[in-house]
């Protein structure tokens, strides 16, 4: 077929058209590649830096004769700067209406007038049909929650319960609100003040906080904190244990965690028990039920253990269907720390013409990231001042901490984290009153910020409290009845052991080490600065790591579902040459800490190990606990939970087949 004239201008002015799409498309891409690009890099220049948020104050008044120089850090070290950042707020879902509150002042149960108007619904019009149903904990279970009868809501509503689920279906039966409620009802057992001396006290805890990462997160309630109310934060303060259960045991029982027990927790003496014989108020709440501190692995405490337990809320909520269809962070429209921090507030509104004792920590937010519990900063700090100015902090005395810092974000493996993670955040805010009642406390409190102290330490200062609310010889015969009451005799004799903490409001001791604040070494921040940084090559390095892997094989050795471990390469090393006195009773003139990875699992491990020397051979001994500081998931569920329980580094360390 021949080609026409007409063919060829059609061919030839496609053969025109389609370089110019061409570089037409070519250019359109180019410019939406540079748009993009030129965005984020101006994001990312132009967004707020928590170096800039924060004014830090270099602390220089270090007093030479304290003999434990601890390490004071800028949060904002050259080393961590890659790992901090400003988190995302918390968005709720937007189309969720409150159609029912707890007035904080009344405690009555209403309907909310705005919700009903803002969903279209009306109150007059009987188009919904509400109920509630109070919510207990049965008895002697720790994991269920039950629910009492329907209840029509019809006008204002006082239930008997702290919790309660609220339901409303429309004309054709479904259900179109559900919601929870906390708010603290008032017990007749709890007296009220006998006269102007008596105190209480209230830990409002977060997990996984160290002092500096609150100053970098917490910037508003940090400032609120140390200049608005006068707290004393102290910057020697050193945890005593791993995770969260080894320590706070010592700051409830004034002993260390007991790893040989009958997994039972109930009669162990813990300091809530003490301020309940003296008539006050007791509180113990924390959020993710999965992971309470008595529940992890364990069967719980089977008896309520106070007199207001959050746990069944937080049961009752995670069950729900309204959860599981909230954003993180959320339960419905309203973010769970708020619930959570109105809760705590109406105990201490109900209580306020009686003796306290709150024991609260919040975990979501803060356990697994170390930037991500920034997001509470302005609540925390407006919980805080709403109730100091209200007046319901007026008799108690608030201590702002956390249990240890964080453990297993990427922070954790720099030098800095390490640290971080064995100096949490605690504060003490004393009532103004308190320097014309008590006067030596607050000067004990401004001496003591820069010395060594431990969580041992809380405990001592929580009976220095509760001793405004008895004497002395009181005091004793409780702590001996509380004792009596323990069944089994091992757990018996660990807690009668002597307690190593000293309070806050008397002078710490200038010459105190380690070892008399109930530190193991190899948590110890006494000796930073003291050692020397090893090359990863050198000789050390390999043989201390390979003896940790040694060491993981032989507890691995038996358990044919765990596979066995392998040195994949080591992070960093610190040589010191000091003799240090460890635990185990051997003096070590020398000790290396080292950070490597392991695989199979990908785990990150921090060991400490003493080097023998006999006969001109060299051998490592690991001493201690060894750390995993980067997280681990199911990788050991193959493993039943009461070893994971009776052998916690089996979680890190077993990676099953």
């Amino acid at each position: 077929m021949k080609t026409t004239k007409k063919h060829k201008r059609i061919y030839s002015n496609q053969q025109t058209i389609e370089p110019y799409y061409t570089i037409r498309y070519l250019f359109i891409f180019i410019t939406t590649l540079t748009t993009v690009t030129v965005y984020h890099i101006h994001k990312e220049l132009v967004r707020p830096k928590l170096e800039h948020l924060v004014v830090y104050e270099n602390l220089t008044d270090r007093d030479p004769r304290v003999t434990c120089q601890f390490p004071i850090l800028n949060p904002f070290h050259p080393s961590i700067l890659k790992y901090v950042f400003v988190p995302k707020p918390i968005r709720c879902m937007e189309r969720s209406y409150r159609l029912t509150y707890i007035d904080m002042d009344t405690g009555l149960l209403q309907f909310n007038v705005s919700g009903f108007k803002e969903s279209g619904y009306s109150l007059d019009s009987n188009t919904l049909r509400c109920y509630y149903q109070e919510i207990y904990r049965p008895n002697e279970d720790d994991y269920r929650v039950e629910y009492g009868p329907q209840i029509p809501i019809t006008g204002l509503h006082e239930p008997r319960t702290d919790f309660i689920y609220v339901s409303c279906t429309n004309f054709l039966g479904f259900t179109v609100y559900s919601n929870f409620h906390a708010y603290a009802r008032r017990r007749p057992e709890v007296r009220k003040f006998k006269d102007d001396i008596e105190l209480g006290a209230a830990i409002i805890g977060i997990d996984s906080i160290s002092r500096l990462n609150f100053m970098r997160q917490m910037v508003n309630s940090y400032h609120f904190i140390t200049e608005e109310v006068d707290g004393d934060v102290l910057h020697g303060f050193t945890k005593v244990g791993e995770n969260t259960f080894p320590n706070v045991i010592p700051m409830l029982t004034g002993r260390s965690f007991i790893t040989e027990h009958n997994n039972r927790f109930d009669d162990w003496p813990y300091i809530w028990k003490d301020f309940s014989k003296e008539g006050a108020a007791t509180l113990y709440a924390e959020d993710q039920p999965e992971f309470n501190m008595f529940d992890y692995l364990a069967k719980g405490i089977t008896l309520q253990p106070t007199l207001h337990y959050m746990r069944p809320y937080w049961l009752a909520v995670e069950q729900s269907m309204l959860y599981k269809m909230s954003s993180p962070g959320c339960l419905g429209p309203t973010p769970k720390h708020l619930i959570y921090f109105n809760y705590l507030k109406s105990f201490l509104k109900i209580y306020k013409d009686s003796p306290v004792f709150l024991f609260s920590l919040f975990n979501e937010v803060s356990h697994d990231f170390v930037n991500t519990v920034g997001v509470i900063d302005l609540d925390y700090m407006k919980f805080l001042k709403s109730s100091i100015h209200e007046g319901i902090f007026n008799r108690t005395v608030i201590f702002v901490l956390g249990d240890h810092g964080n453990r297993m974000d990427f922070i954790r493996r720099t030098k800095v984290g390490t640290i971080e993670d064995r100096m949490p955040m605690v504060t003490v805010i004393l009532p103004e009153w308190v320097s014309m009642k008590y006067p030596s406390w607050k000067a004990s409190l401004r001496e003591n910020r820069m010395r060594l102290t431990s969580t041992y330490d809380i405990y001592a200062t929580l009976r220095h409290i509760l001793s405004t609310l008895n004497n002395q010889s009181k005091s004793t015969d409780i702590e001996q009845y509380l004792l009596n009451n323990i069944q089994d005799k091992n757990v018996k004799n660990h807690f009668a052991a002597p307690c190593t903490g000293l309070s806050f409001f008397e002078p710490v001791p200038l010459v105190r080490d380690c070892n008399e604040a109930g530190i193991a070494q190899w948590l110890c921040v006494c000796h930073e600065g003291q050692q020397k940084r090893l090359e990863q090559e050198h000789p050390y390095c390999l043989a201390a790591s390979n003896e940790v892997i040694r060491y993981f094989n032989e507890l691995l050795d038996g358990l044919e579902n765990c596979a066995k471990m392998k040195l994949a390469f080591v992070e960093h090393a610190y040589l010191y040459e000091a003799p240090q006195k460890y635990d185990d009773g051997k003096v070590y003139e020398k000790s290396v800490q080292i950070t490597f990875k392991a695989i199979p699992g990908n785990g990150y491990f921090e060991a400490t190990l003493g080097m023998e020397i006999k006969n001109g051979s060299r051998k490592f001994v690991v001493i201690g606990q060894v750390f995993r500081i980067n997280k681990y998931g199911h990788q050991a569920d193959c493993l039943p939970r009461t070893m994971l329980a009776k052998m916690p580094i089996l979680k890190g360390i077993c990676y099953c087949d």
